[in-house]
């Protein structure tokens, strides 16, 4: 773990849990994150309804996975815009 993201989850039955958490994704009231530019990771949080936050370190297909089990299955998140002129 690293500045308090987690690396390490698994997502089953609508139920995203890792060693020291779990939580139904009804209960995660939004989602952010944020790339970092440095490994091309993402940082997450998932906000929780009583206003708590658990936080990920995933790559870009961990984050549409996520993000494909708590909203709209047909979520593809691309990257960030100009995300290319960034890397190169």
């Amino acid at each position: 773990m690293s500045k308090g993201y987690y690396q390490t989850y698994k997502i089953a039955d609508d139920v995203i849990h890792g060693g020291s958490f779990a939580i139904h994704i009804s209960n995660i009231d939004f989602i952010t994150w944020k790339r970092n530019f440095e490994t091309g990771e993402f940082w997450v949080k998932l906000h929780t309804n009583s206003s708590k936050e658990i936080r990920l370190k995933v790559t870009l297909l961990e984050l549409n996975d996520i993000l494909q089990t708590w909203g709209n299955e047909k979520v593809i998140y691309y990257g960030d815009e100009n995300a290319n002129e960034k890397y190169n």
